[in-house]
């Protein structure tokens, strides 16, 4: 069991508050987790997806997590061993889906720069099995869910040409960019 500082606590409900705000507006919001390196920023956004599909029963919640290099991998083992109790939530890989879509309560884990790659990824191009990922955003919100984008490591990436397409091919309801060093400042949590 992971035992959170009272400074996490702290600034998980700042960001759970922030998302639930966003939630509500009729836009796409972009919501900044900012706290320093080493002070369980991993953990922090794990808590309050915990929170956010407890407390938001009425909103089927479905989630992308992006990182750079491997780090999409080390989140989603850290957050298999963090829901591994709770079962809150599912973490999966691109072929781990079923039904060819992000399920509610269901974390999709991708490597950015895999993603970034436009035109040559397998993930990204349109194939006959209607499976990549613009169809897998499509057939989610079909099922009535609301995404949920998380950018970690947001400084490395969010801000580049190619990302700023990918995201708005996701279009999700709410961005949580997080870093230990923020470019993007709009509704910040630190």
């Amino acid at each position: 069991m992971f035992e959170l500082k009272d400074y996490q606590n702290k600034y998980i409900k700042r960001l759970k508050e922030a998302i639930k705000d966003s939630l509500k507006s009729p836009e796409e919001e972009i919501c900044v987790f900012q706290s320093p390196t080493g002070s369980g920023k991993t953990l922090m956004v794990a808590e309050c997806l915990k929170d956010l599909v407890n407390e938001c029963e009425e909103n089927n919640l479905s989630f992308v997590w992006v990182s750079v290099r491997k780090l999409h991998d080390q989140s989603k083992e850290k957050l298999e061993k963090y829901y591994e109790t709770s079962r809150k939530l599912k973490c999966s890989h691109f072929n781990d889906l079923i039904e060819k879509r992000i399920n509610r309560n269901e974390i999709l884990f991708i490597n950015w720069e895999s993603i970034n790659k436009i035109n040559k990824n397998t993930i990204i191009k349109e194939n006959e099995k209607d499976f990549y990922l613009e169809k897998v955003i499509e057939n989610t919100k079909e099922k009535g869910n609301e995404i949920i984008l998380i950018i970690d490591e947001s400084h490395h990436t969010a801000s580049s040409d190619k990302s700023k397409e990918l995201i708005n091919l996701i279009s999700p309801k709410v961005t949580v960019e997080v870093s230990a060093t923020p470019h993007l400042k709009e509704n910040i949590s630190s």
